[in-house]
């Protein structure tokens, strides 16, 4: 046995180093692929980490440097296209390279071009670039080339991709609306309170009489966090430093996202996201032939939630043990009960990938209208409290105006 060192991405694209023992190289690697990580470096010498600032490129952390899922839905799109035309893999690359106008997804095709000409697979050739193909594309890939039908499967994958960022963008653009009546809320709160309270303490200061209780509240309010804005910042960072490291301990991201599904209209909402995600992601892996049990452990990674993540250990626990998914689903108390009855009745009739598919169009209609229904509730709420607020403060205004008038008179 010896000790082999390696560099790795996890399917999130993060590097992990560490060492194995094991009896050859060739071994090491198998034991990096059945842990989900992609290696990039194995040897039994162990290398010294050495950072250098000239090493560093900024311009691959600009917006305009990053490839985003559009540009992998461009090249998906177009790589079945080709193939469905009849032209070999290498050709249809080239094709791609001279077609793609996105400069950095033009590299990164040309070194898959360059991987594919040197023997490697296309699946290999993707999992090179973890930052841009994720663990789900590149396993149907490589489902698809070994059965020899990539073409479909990467069709399948492109409606996949369309479908996810049709339901991003539908979320983006609902939330659009509540997120600028906030922030114009707060603006205005913060232009009045600041700006415009304290003028009238200079007035009243000047005539040497005392502001109305309601008038005098709002500027001595306001008094007090401009005279302790910087130990009141200090707490507010302190404790936002505080969240963040227990929100990334695991206990803290299970209970907090725990917390969210719990939340009133928000945990309905989540999910929904995260129902129309897991079975989206599993009907389009097992219609592209990938095992019930690998298709879990690549779905278990995409998930960004510790509890449905928790709740998918279970499921794969019993499908190992032939037991099937809809019992460990409706112990889990996660998963919505039509989700379980639905995926019951593709266990029964042996039609599970279609069944996820099915509900994944369900939930995603469901989130739609839950979202709709969260906006009309949410657009009279905060239009209410902004009356309550900013009608507090001009309160407050006039009352003082009222009094300068008296006092001159």
């Amino acid at each position: 046995m010896s000790v082999f060192y390696y560099k790795a991405t996890n399917s999130q694209g993060k590097m992990e180093t560490g060492q194995v023992e094991v009896a050859s190289k060739q071994a090491a690697v198998q034991w990096l692929e059945k842990k989900g990580l992609f290696p990039i470096l194995v040897s039994d010498v162990q290398q010294r980490t050495q950072i250098s600032l000239t090493e560093i490129d900024l311009s691959n952390y600009l917006p305009s440097r990053r490839v985003g899922m559009n540009q992998v839905l461009d090249f998906t799109d177009k790589l079945s296209s080709l193939l469905k035309a009849g032209l070999p893999l290498a050709r249809a690359l080239t094709l791609l390279i001279e077609t793609t106008q996105h400069e950095p997804m033009r590299d990164v095709v040309r070194q898959i071009l360059k991987d594919v000409s040197a023997g490697k697979s296309l699946a290999d050739s993707l999992a090179a670039h973890p930052k841009v193909f994720e663990r789900l594309y590149i396993n149907m890939v490589r489902t698809g080339e070994a059965a020899g039908v990539l073409e479909h499967v990467l069709i399948n994958l492109r409606d996949f991709i369309q479908t996810r960022q049709n339901l991003k963008s539908f979320l983006m653009s609902s939330l659009m609306y509540p997120a600028i009546l906030l922030f114009t809320a707060m603006g205005t709160v913060a232009v009045l309170v600041f700006f415009v309270l304290p003028k009238f303490q200079d007035i009243f200061n000047q005539l040497g009489q005392d502001m109305p209780f309601i008038t005098q509240l709002m500027v001595d309010t306001t008094r007090f966090f401009s005279d302790w804005k910087w130990v009141i910042g200090f707490l507010v960072v302190s404790l936002l430093i505080g969240f963040i490291y227990w929100k990334n301990s695991p206990e803290g991201s299970r209970k907090w996202d725990l917390w969210l599904l719990r939340a009133p209209m928000l945990g309905k909402i989540l999910t929904e996201v995260e129902v129309t995600r897991f079975s989206n992601s599993l009907g389009i892996l097992l219609k592209s032939s990938v095992s019930l049990l690998d298709a879990m452990h690549i779905v278990k990674d995409l998930s960004e939630n510790k509890v449905f993540q928790a709740a998918m250990d279970p499921v794969i626990k019993g499908i190992k043990k032939g037991e099937g998914m809809s019992y460990a689903m409706v112990q889990s108390g996660v998963f919505p009960k039509m989700a379980v009855h639905l995926v019951t009745v593709g266990e029964e009739t042996g039609t599970l990938g279609e069944m996820f598919e099915k509900i994944s169009k369900i939930y995603q209609a469901n989130l739609e209208k839950t979202l709709k229904r969260f906006i009309a509730v949410f657009e009279p709420i905060m239009i209410l409290v902004m009356f309550v607020v900013v009608g507090f403060i001009i309160a407050a205004m006039l009352m003082a105006v009222t009094s300068i008038s008296q006092i001159n008179m």
